[in-house]
């Protein structure tokens, strides 16, 4: 095990509410029906938005991180480290890390960087993490935080990601511990075959100031049917074994909120119930990295997770990373 402790975990989300009549009007114009897509295949029923005008994905997370401090009662001057997960930050000069630390006042003395890994990147962010914890003597105190606003890159003639996706940031401090608790094990694959499917910007960054028409900046995306679930749920239950536990040692299942026929599909799969792999997606829409993150936060919310639990992280990003993480609260 690589010890550490979760000291806080907070999330914030825009202020903006919209369901899905937005979206079917938009498509019924083009001569599409998508009630049933939304509602049944992807499973959503609202999500949240922040105002373009006036925030942004750095906002939402300077917003998380103020929170989870004031939660903790940790000062910004206790950071040792500051990571920021995610695909489409505000700026990639200088990193958004960066601007965090400046934004709460961090210590001089603070590694600051950002990752991306798309939708995985916030916990390979705490799989790397932990262990870079266990080894490094001068530090003890990390705080990690992830924010992706995607719909403002979603190509508005798909479906497949057209008002799919959310805004929410989500922020948590780990801490070094000598008690029992940690990153028991991690699972980290990549079918790299996939990794046209999808694709942002669209054209490259080599031609992002050639192109003329503006669609061609957008996310482009195929649609993830191959997604292999069959293959996660092995890699998990072989995960669990090799750790001498099984399914029902698992008091939550934190997973991928993009699609919920995945996770119907993984729930029959495990023979896991509603209780043990809640779903925000509805909610909340896809909010990429911290996808997961929001449901073990929900999960601390309503007392379905307690000190000593054991908790799997299970996503999916584009280019087709995957990770599992299994967690001793």
């Amino acid at each position: 095990m690589f010890p550490f402790e979760i000291c806080g975990i907070e999330v914030q989300h825009g202020d903006i509410v919209e369901d899905n009549t937005k979206y079917i009007e938009h498509f019924q114009k083009m001569g599409k029906n998508v009630e049933h897509f939304f509602r049944d295949i992807f499973g959503r029923n609202k999500r949240y938005r922040i105002d373009l005008k006036k925030e942004s994905s750095l906002t939402l997370a300077i917003a998380a991180a103020k929170k989870v401090l004031k939660k903790t009662g940790t000062s910004a001057k206790d950071l040792d480290m500051i990571i920021f997960s995610s695909y489409l930050p505000e700026y990639v000069a200088p990193p958004s890390s960066v601007l965090l630390h400046y934004a709460l006042g961090g210590k001089e003395e603070c590694i600051c960087y950002d990752i991306n890994v798309d939708c995985t990147g916030m916990s390979t962010a705490l799989g790397i993490t932990a262990k870079y914890l266990s080894a490094s003597e001068s530090t003890n105190k990390i705080l990690i935080v992830g924010c992706d606003i995607i719909n403002m890159a979603a190509d508005p003639n798909s479906e497949y990601s057209y008002g799919i996706y959310g805004d929410a940031a989500c922020a948590m401090i780990i801490q070094k511990t000598k008690s029992d608790c940690g990153l028991v094990d991690s699972k980290f694959w990549v079918n790299s075959e996939e990794h046209a499917d999808i694709v942002f910007p669209g054209c490259g960054f080599s031609k992002l100031f050639q192109v003329k028409d503006p669609s061609k900046l957008r996310l482009r995306w195929k649609p993830t049917a191959t997604v292999n679930i069959q293959d996660a749920a092995e890699k998990i239950l072989a995960l669990l074994k090799r750790n001498n536990l099984t399914v029902k040692d698992i008091k939550m299942f934190c997973c991928s909120q993009s699609v919920y026929k995945f996770l119907q599909k993984i729930r029959t799969l495990l023979s896991i119930d509603k209780k043990q792999s809640l779903y925000v997606g509805g909610e909340y829409g896809y909010t990429g990295t911290t996808s997961p993150f929001i449901v073990l936060w929900k999960s601390l919310q309503e007392g379905l997770v307690q000190k000593g639990d054991y908790v799997v992280i299970w996503t999916f990003g584009s280019g087709r990373t995957n990770i599992i993480l299994l967690l001793k609260y």
